[in-house]
């Protein structure tokens, strides 16, 4: 699975960088008008459209089950306009590591 559904928390740009960089298939949620939606509903078109969740919220998403989740913490990536960057270059590291993920929480390392 390749394809992102990347929640608020993180910039826009960031599905750029997966686009124009990787060639993976990535929207975000204000893309799709999610912003401030129910996490559920989040959920729920992620499901619908085949996509894996990119999220930090942990607990609003923890008893999703038949949804690939990949958690990645701020916190853990460069802050400011390197953000965005940073945070593909990982996820394009973690398809490519997991070509055919599980459904269920994923934490991918830097």
């Amino acid at each position: 699975m390749s394809a992102f559904l990347i929640d608020e928390m993180f910039p826009p740009a960031t599905v750029r960088f997966l686009r124009e960089n990787f060639e993976r298939d990535a929207v975000h949620v204000f893309e799709r008008g999610l912003r401030s939606e129910a996490d559920f509903v989040v959920a729920a078109t992620a499901r619908a459209e085949g996509r894996a969740v990119v999220t930090e919220n942990v607990a609003d998403f923890v008893g999703e089950r038949d949804l690939v989740l990949v958690f990645v913490l701020k916190s853990q990536l460069p802050q400011g306009s390197g953000l965005a960057k940073a945070l593909a270059d990982l996820l394009d590291k973690w398809v490519r590591e997991n070509p055919t993920p599980y459904q269920g929480p994923h934490w991918p390392r830097a």
